[in-house]
């Protein structure tokens, strides 16, 4: 399994059919360790990020068994932008449409 390097926005696509947004951690030759994962749900506004252990706390890491991950690769920027906004402390505004 090739992995995107540390601390990099991945997708997981787990053989429940779940597709898992998170933060990777580290990495050994059994399992993934991620921090902040979300599940991709479809909201009637388009795509949604919901909890994926709603009831673990996940951010000091998450660790997937290897044999449960069907694929892993970089999530495309505008979905890592979204789940970085989401799950940062720090919020960003959003642009300004005045112009000046």
């Amino acid at each position: 399994m090739n992995l995107p390097n540390t601390d990099s926005i991945i997708t997981l696509k787990l053989v429940t059919g779940e597709e898992v947004v998170a933060k990777l951690k580290s990495t050994n030759e059994t399992s993934v360790t991620v921090t902040r994962p979300v599940v991709i749900m479809m909201s009637p506004q388009g795509l949604a990020f919901g909890s994926f252990t709603p009831t673990m706390d996940s951010t000091q890491g998450l660790t997937l068994n290897k044999s449960a991950i069907m694929s892993v690769g970089p999530t495309l920027d505008t979905v890592a932008k979204e789940y970085t906004n989401a799950t940062s402390p720090i919020k960003t505004p959003p642009k300004s449409s005045l112009i000046v």
